[in-house]
């Protein structure tokens, strides 16, 4: 009894992760289907934030990429609005984005905060203090997007 419990457990915990990573899979592909159009588009005067991960990803991970975006619609709503300031998540297991991945030279988890050939690799700061300091995260978050206004 006690193995068919644990085989059941077993079988059922696998089938979660499986659908968790099957539903970020595809809300990652909308949102690089508009990129694709953003980018075409996009005037230099914009920002990109820009979050390449892969497709395994443990709650750091997940944290830098929800915080970084939710910080950057609370700090900044109407450039976020007005696509002043444009947050992708790029999944680079999925072979998203190979321009990207060689433009920039990604090869894992990496944070940019972008505005014409400006480029803030912040990936260190942000698995350094999204879950010990959010509150440190979002200053940085905030200072970035300031750093590249100005």
């Amino acid at each position: 009894m006690k193995q068919l419990i644990f085989g059941f457990s077993v079988i059922t915990t696998l089938f979660f992760i499986s659908s968790c990573n099957n539903q970020v899979k595809n809300e990652v592909k909308k949102e690089v289907e508009t990129v694709d159009i953003v980018e075409d588009t996009i005037s230099s005067n914009t920002i990109l934030v820009y979050y390449f991960h892969g497709s395994i990803r443990c709650h750091t991970c997940i944290s830098v990429d929800e915080k970084t975006h939710e910080y950057l619609e609370y700090l900044f709503p109407q450039m976020m609005q007005n696509k002043e300031i444009i947050f992708k998540s790029i999944n680079i297991d999925e072979g998203e984005r190979p321009d990207l991945l060689e433009k920039y030279e990604i090869y894992g988890q990496t944070l940019l905060f972008i505005k014409g050939e400006t480029v803030i690799n912040e990936t260190d700061d942000a698995f350094q203090y999204v879950i010990t300091n959010p509150e440190k995260w979002q200053q940085i978050v905030e200072d970035r997007i300031f750093d590249l206004i100005n």
